[in-house]
């Protein structure tokens, strides 16, 4: 088991950029750390993904699929200074091992840098796993078997503040824009379907209702949200609010997430200032249950 003196960061690192930071700490000396994190014939063993590269600044890096059907990518060492420092690109993203010898040990600072704002408890999630990964390696012991971290995902969103607005923003003349989003941890289908919900009378899950048609919630069927205006089952979902709703419109996207599941985006909009707070409210709320809910799921499938 590895040591964690402080707590997992999120934290913006630059336009449109955001940072993962790991700390931990090995009971092994820095040069059998730094052995693995650098070789490749170790990092294939605890990294997300085999590698090839040479530890010197400017070497291509090699990345192999992390899953089936994804493509290979490439990077260059940004950073090396056996045995403390290695940086490099992975496509898009920056990975940095920070190494500092500490008594008997090594102490080893993570960061990783991305554009993916709401993939960052997935990110974290995963370098958790990985950790464990290296501290076996290290140790000589069995690697675990590896799971989705799927608590571990749901207990980051709540510590980075990724169930918060991506953006929430009010124009000149009032009018006011909310975007919620939100990885979860299962395919897009299931979110969909617990979006809908279950018909109370019958049991069976509800389809979606076609545009022009009135969309109510399951646990409600009697009270009408709005009016919908576009529909593409499994994808998108929009309609307008009515008149006892906080707002004019509300959106349901899915996007491409991480490997951990669906990516729902929620867009609201509305022209009446005092409707925001309580639109803003209802939403996080409603988001958040059908979070959990998934991840109950998730847990009661998956390791």
């Amino acid at each position: 088991m590895t040591d964690a003196p402080a707590p997992d960061t999120f934290a913006p690192a630059g336009p449109d950029r955001w940072s993962v930071r790991l700390e931990r700490r090995y009971p092994h000396p820095i040069e059998k750390v730094w052995r693995a994190v650098s070789e490749p014939e170790h990092l294939k063993v605890w990294f997300p993904a085999t590698v090839e590269l040479e530890p010197r600044v400017g070497a291509e890096v090699r990345f192999g699929a992390p899953m089936e059907g994804m493509p290979e990518l490439t990077g260059v060492v940004t950073d090396c200074e056996p045995p403390r420092l290695l940086g490099f690109t992975w496509d898009t993203d920056h990975v940095r091992f920070e190494l500092a010898p500490v008594g008997d040990g090594t102490e080893m600072v993570l960061l990783h840098t991305f554009d993916d704002r709401a993939g960052a408890a997935s990110f974290g999630a995963g370098w958790g796993e990985c950790d464990w990964g290296l501290a076996a390696h290290l140790a000589g012991e069995p690697l675990p078997e590896p799971t989705k971290a799927i608590a571990r995902h749901e207990e980051l969103v709540a510590i980075f503040g990724l169930d918060a607005p991506a953006e929430d923003t009010v124009a000149d003349d009032g009018t006011w824009r909310i975007v919620f989003e939100r990885q979860m941890v299962v395919p897009p289908a299931e979110v969909w379907d617990l979006l809908l919900g279950v018909d109370q009378a019958t049991g069976e899950q509800r389809v979606a209702p076609a545009v022009g048609e009135p969309f109510t919630p399951w646990a409600a069927p009697d009270h009408v949200l709005g009016t919908v205006t576009e529909v593409v089952p499994g994808e998108v979902l929009a309609y307008d609010c009515s008149a006892a709703e906080p707002g004019a419109t509300v959106r349901f996207h899915f996007v491409e997430g991480t490997g951990h599941g669906a990516r729902l985006v929620v867009t609201l909009t509305g022209t009446d200032p005092a409707d925001r707070d309580p639109a803003r409210a209802q939403w996080h709320q409603g988001i958040e249950t059908t979070a959990a809910t998934a991840a109950q799921h998730a847990l009661a499938t998956t390791p």
